[in-house]
């Protein structure tokens, strides 16, 4: 009964570090996706767009999301033209604790692009 207890014990535990990592992961396509929309969406309604991490939502305009507690994020703000491109070379970090993975996003003047590293 012991060992039954222990290996079922020892399963959740598996399923739970799971779900943190899916959680964490998750979020990370989120804010690729909330950001290429606002970028788009500047452009296509060509009027300017704000992406903000703030109390641990992201928002854009009408849309947001929570950031999971599998996530930490420090407050930004991402501003896009009424061309879609941004002013800033702004780093953006997330930081995915159950993984301990930095993921950096460097943005570039003008063109609204971003380079992506993972460390």
């Amino acid at each position: 009964m012991l060992i039954i207890s222990f290996i079922t014990t020892l399963f959740s535990l598996e399923i739970i570090q799971t779900v943190h990592l899916f959680k964490g992961e998750l979020f990370v396509l989120q804010f690729e996706n909330f950001y290429k929309r606002s970028q788009e969406d500047a452009a296509l309604l060509q009027k300017s767009e704000s992406l903000v991490a703030k109390n641990q939502e992201l928002i854009c305009e009408d849309r947001s999301i929570t950031i999971p507690k599998e996530v930490a994020v420090k407050d930004f703000t991402v501003k896009f033209d009424d061309k879609g491109g941004n002013s800033s070379l702004q780093k953006l970090t997330i930081f995915l604790p159950y993984e301990k993975k930095f993921i950096t996003y460097q943005l570039e003047i003008g063109s609204g692009k971003f380079k992506k590293k993972i460390s």
